[in-house]
C-alpha cells in the first residue's frame, strides 16, 4: 500500500509542473498588427514567414503578384519590392529576425525604416 501511494505521489510531483509550464503563455507573439507584403516564389518571403512561423506572430498576408496589393505597395512604398513588412506602422524590408520581435516587443528602435541589405527582391509591378 505504502508502495502504491509513494508512485501515485511521485506522479502527482511530476505532473503537476508540467501542467503549469503548459498553461503559460508563450515568450512570442505579437500584440500590433502585422502585415506581411510577399510572393510565394520569393526565397526570402519564405525565410520571413518561417520566422513568423517560429515565432509564433500572427499576420495578415499580402499577395505581391495581385494587381490590388501591386498598387497598395506602389502608392506606399514606391515600388514593389518583397518581402516587406508593417508591423505596428513600422515597415521592415528584407529578412531581419530581431527587428521584427523587437517590434512585436514593443521596444522603441532608432530608426522607422529597416532594410536588410541583399535580401530585397524587387519586382516589376506588372500589367495595370
Amino acid at each position: 500500500m505504502l508502495r502504491r501511494t509513494s508512485h501515485a505521489l511521485i506522479a502527482a510531483l511530476v505532473t503537476v509542473p508540467l501542467l503549469l509550464f503548459a498553461a503559460l503563455p508563450a515568450e512570442a507573439g505579437c500584440s500590433k498588427r502585422v502585415y506581411l507584403y510577399s510572393t510565394s516564389w520569393c526565397p526570402y518571403c519564405r525565410q520571413v514567414r518561417a520566422i513568423l512561423a517560429r515565432n509564433h506572430i500572427r499576420y495578415t498576408l499580402l499577395d505581391a503578384t495581385t494587381p490590388r496589393v501591386q498598387a497598395d505597395m506602389i502608392r506606399r512604398f514606391g515600388d514593389t519590392a518583397v518581402p516587406r513588412m508593417l508591423i505596428g506602422g513600422a515597415l521592415v524590408e528584407g529578412v531581419d529576425e530581431a527587428r521584427i520581435k523587437q517590434l512585436c516587443r514593443g521596444r522603441p528602435g532608432t530608426l522607422n525604416q529597416t532594410r536588410s541589405s541583399g535580401s530585397v527582391i524587387r519586382q516589376s509591378p506588372g500589367p495595370s
